[in-house]
């Protein structure tokens, strides 16, 4: 369990900067935050998929699933945060 943070992430300085800056139950309500907001992505992602078949646009689910890369990348570099926090405490 000692790898479960490591994750290759974009590099992305500003927004570890930002979340470097936030406290630890600020990054956990995030965290919590982004994975209802996946949840909630992958429900539309189902019914999206569904309006595929029938001859929907692929705009759509193009930009809906950039939005849920960005997502999990904000969830990675937290939990990298996280963990250089609970090796340093």
């Amino acid at each position: 369990m000692s790898n479960y943070y490591e994750f290759n992430y974009t590099d992305d300085k500003e927004s570890f900067e930002y979340f470097n800056s936030l406290s630890t139950n600020i990054l956990k309500n995030i965290l919590n935050e982004n994975f209802d907001y996946i949840e909630s992505f992958l429900e539309v992602f189902s019914n999206v998929f569904k309006s595929i078949f029938n001859g929907t646009d692929y705009d759509e689910f193009y930009y809906s699933c950039k939005s849920l890369i960005e997502e999990l990348n904000d969830i990675k570099i937290i939990l990298n945060i996280l963990k250089e926090r609970d090796i340093n405490e």
